[in-house]
Parts: C-alpha cells; sequence; structure tokens
C-alpha cells in the first residue's frame, strides 16, 4: 500500500493557502494526507510587544489550524520549532523577508531537519514542499531543511513543489527561478482584484533583500528541469475558501478574507487549478 501524500508547511496557515483545494481533493478521493507544519510554537506572549500577541498565539492559531485541517480532510503534524519572528535578535520593519549571505545564517536549519526525521516512518509517496517564493526567512529554510532531509532519504523522484502565498505577487514570481516561467499579463493579475492585499505585497516585495533562493538547493535541484502540473478544483476550491476563513488571526494580516478570496478565484482560473512542480 503507497505511503501517504505530506505536505511541509511552514506556519500553520501556509498549506492550506496555497495547496488546500489539491489536499481536499485528494483526502476526498480517499488519499491519506499529512500537514506537517514547522514552526507551531512561540515565546510566552507576556514577553512579546502587544502588537505581535495575536500572531504569537499558538493555542488560537493551532484550534483555527485544526477546524481548517478538518475542512479539507487532512491529518495534522507539528513539528514545534519556533518561527523566526519571534527568536531573538528580534527583526525590525520587513527584513525577515531577507535571506542571509549563506547557509549558515539559518540558524535552526539543523534542528528544523531533525524536526523533520519522525516523518520517515510515514515512507510518503509525495512530499510537497514551498518554492519559497517571496523570501521569508521561514519558508526558505523549511525549503532547504526539507528537501536536504528528503534526499538523504534517496527520495528526489517523491519531491514535489508548491507556491507559496506571496506567488500571488507578479514582481515576487519574477524573482523566483522556477516561477518567473509562468508568468501571467499584468491585466491577468490576481491583485487586480484584491487591492488592499496588492498593496501589502507590493510593500513585501519592495524589501526582499539576499541571495537568490535557488542559491541555497543542492545542484539537483537548482540545475533541474522543472515540470509543472495542474490539479482542477471544481468544487474543492470552495472548500479551500472555507479552510482559510478558519485562519481569522492571519487573514487579517492579508488585508482581510475578502480580498484573499477573490485574489485565490483569479489565481485559480489562471492556472486552471492549483499548479505544482517537480523535477
Amino acid at each position: 500500500m503507497a505511503g501517504p501524500v505530506l505536505v511541509v508547511s511552514p506556519h500553520l496557515d501556509d498549506a492550506v493557502l496555497s495547496l488546500g483545494g489539491s489536499i481536499a481533493s485528494w483526502c476526498a478521493a480517499g488519499t491519506r494526507v499529512v500537514i506537517a507544519s514547522v514552526y507551531t510554537t512561540g515565546p510566552p506572549l507576556a514577553d512579546l510587544a502587544p502588537s505581535m500577541r495575536a500572531f504569537a498565539d499558538y493555542a488560537a492559531r493551532c484550534a483555527e489550524d485544526d477546524a481548517a485541517c478538518a475542512t479539507v480532510g487532512a491529518e495534522v503534524r507539528r513539528l514545534g520549532q519556533i518561527e523566526r519572528a519571534f527568536r531573538p535578535p528580534y527583526l525590525t520593519g520587513w527584513s525577515f523577508f531577507t535571506t542571509p549571505p549563506d547557509r549558515s545564517g539559518f540558524t535552526t536549519l539543523s534542528a528544523v531537519t531533525r524536526a523533520l526525521e519522525p516523518l520517515a516512518d510515514l515512507d510518503p509517496a509525495q512530499i510537497f514542499v514551498p518554492l519559497g517564493i517571496g523570501n521569508h526567512i521561514d519558508h526558505v529554510e523549511t525549503l532547504i531543511a526539507a528537501t536536504d532531509w528528503a534526499l538523504a532519504h534517496g527520495w528526489l523522484a517523491r519531491l514535489r513543489f508548491y507556491e507559496d502565498f506571496y506567488a500571488l505577487s507578479g514582481a515576487m514570481r519574477r524573482r523566483h527561478f522556477v516561477a518567473r516561467t509562468h508568468l501571467w499579463p499584468h491585466r491577468r493579475s490576481p491583485l487586480l482584484r484584491a487591492r488592499r492585499l496588492g498593496v501589502i505585497l507590493k510593500t513585501i516585495g519592495a524589501a526582499i533583500r539576499g541571495p537568490a533562493v535557488e542559491t541555497f538547493l543542492d545542484p539537483r535541484l537548482r540545475d533541474a528541469t522543472w515540470v509543472t502540473s495542474v490539479t482542477p478544483l471544481g468544487r474543492h476550491e470552495a472548500t479551500k475558501l472555507a479552510a482559510i476563513a478558519c485562519y481569522a488571526s492571519q487573514t487579517r494580516a492579508f488585508g482581510g478574507l475578502a480580498g484573499i478570496d477573490r485574489a485565490l478565484r483569479a489565481y485559480h482560473a489562471w492556472w486552471g487549478g492549483e499548479g505544482t512542480v517537480s523535477t
């Protein structure tokens, strides 16, 4: 019997935001899907500035995630790492969209890779990993750790890659070595349907600094030929959007659920579903 589909998610909402329709489709067809979220804990709320506490309330965030994953039908694993925003020395402004000069700058990379190891017992048939579009340091660290882990197990052929939520931005797509091969005309931009979200992503895009994502990858991935696949969503688009609505503490940071809904519908229409890539 084939193993499950494993989706590695940097934060508690990323897998559903990026791949929720596909996950719902697979689960509806009887496939076991496990979402393993990496950064799922933080410091005591009293140690943080009041403005950050809603993002670091992991009791609330895990409850949201439980509801979202139940909506799409996936199992949950949480790896217990602390996201970069809540680890000293604390970053300021948009600096968590800056990648370090080399791998040594990912200070919890070895810890994240070790945290993935128990998932080997699943013997996953496919492993979905974020592409790191947008340069968020947690997303890039997850990409490096998950691919290192999979390659160490000889699972190159099992690796699949999904587009981070930041791929809604055409500017961020153009910065990424895989996403830039699939660009839309300006008039088809999903962000034309969500202006507030567009302003937020434009601000983030302007703040991106540091080496390109591919410089951190194993040469077998960096130099690969990438193949695109699309999962049609049909009724599962509505399931994905219902699951995203469970993340109330997070959707506000992107301008609200209504804009996310409109942008994702346009994004899915452009793809014809949800796109993923493999080597």
